[in-house]
C-alpha cells in the first residue's frame, strides 16, 4: 500500500508541477500587460469609461433583468403548475419533470437575487439612487413571491416536505424532511459547488493581485475573497472532523 501511494504520487508530479508553471507563466503574462497599462494610461481611461458605462446601466438594470429573469421563471412556474394540474399522481416521469423545471425557476430567482445586489452596490454611480433601490426592494418581494409559489408546488407534489420560505429556519426543516437519497444529492451538489467556489476564490486573488498594480484598487479586495476563500476551508475541514466523530 505504500509503494502504491508513492507511485502515485510520482505519477502525479510531474502534471502539478506542470499545470504550476503554466499557471505562473500566464500570470506573469497577464502582470507584464497590466503593467504596461497602467504606465500607458490605459488603465486609467479604462476605469473612466467603465464608471461612465455603469452610471448609464445601473438605473435600467434592476428592472431590466428582473422582468427578463423573473418573467423567465414565472413562465417556468406556470408550465410546472400546468403539468402539475393534469398529473395522475402516478407518473414518476412527469413528476420528475415538474421538479426539473421548478428547479429552474428557482435557479432564475437566485441569478435575478445576485443581479440585484449587484447593481445596489453600484446605485452611488447613478443620478436616482432612490429610484434604484424602490426598484431594488420590489424586485426582492418579486423573487421571495416567486421562490413561495415554487415551494407550494413542491410541497404539494411531495407532502412529506416541511417548512415555508417565510421560515428563518426553512433550510434546515427542508433538509430533515428529506429522505437519504435526496440527502446524498444535496451533499453531492454542496462538494461541487465547494469545489467551484474554492477555484473561483483561487482565480479571484490572481486576476485581483495582478490588477491591483495598475488600478491601485488595493488589499481589501483581495481580503475580502481570501476571507471566503478561508470561510469555505475551515467550515469544510470542522464539518467533516463533526461528521466522522459522529459516526
Amino acid at each position: 500500500m505504500k509503494d502504491q501511494v508513492a507511485r502515485e504520487n510520482r505519477k502525479a508530479l510531474p502534471k502539478f508541477f506542470g499545470t504550476v508553471l503554466l499557471f505562473a507563466l500566464l500570470g506573469g503574462v497577464g502582470g507584464f500587460l497590466v503593467s504596461i497599462a497602467g504606465f500607458s494610461g490605459l488603465a486609467g481611461r479604462a476605469a473612466e469609461g467603465l464608471v461612465e458605462l455603469l452610471g448609464t446601466v445601473v438605473p435600467w438594470g434592476i428592472p431590466v433583468s428582473s422582468t427578463v429573469l423573473l418573467g423567465i421563471g414565472l413562465g417556468l412556474y406556470c408550465s410546472a403548475k400546468g403539468r402539475y394540474g393534469r398529473w395522475d399522481g402516478e407518473d414518476e416521469d412527469t413528476a420528475e419533470g415538474i421538479e426539473v423545471t421548478l428547479s429552474y425557476a428557482l435557479l432564475l430567482t437566485a441569478l435575478a437575487t445576485v443581479v440585484d445586489f449587484f447593481f445596489l452596490s453600484a446605485v452611488f454611480l447613478c443620478d436616482v439612487p432612490l429610484v434604484t433601490t424602490i426598484f431594488f426592494l420590489v424586485s426582492i418581494v418579486l423573487v421571495i413571491l416567486l421562490q413561495q409559489k415554487a415551494i407550494d408546488l413542491s410541497r404539494r407534489m411531495n407532502p412529506e416536505k416541511q417548512g415555508s420560505v417565510y421560515d428563518v429556519k426553512f433550510q434546515k426543516k427542508w433538509m430533515d424532511s428529506c429522505d437519504e437519497a435526496e440527502k446524498a444529492q444535496m451533499g453531492q451538489a454542496a462538494y461541487q459547488a465547494f469545489r467551484v467556489a474554492t477555484g473561483t476564490c483561487l482565480a479571484l486573488w490572481v486576476v485581483l493581485t495582478v490588477l491591483n498594480f495598475s488600478f491601485d484598487i488595493g488589499l481589501l479586495p483581495v481580503l475580502m475573497v481570501l476571507i471566503i476563500y478561508g470561510a469555505l476551508q475551515v467550515t469544510y475541514c470542522l464539518t467533516c472532523i463533526r461528521l466522522s466523530r459522529s459516526k
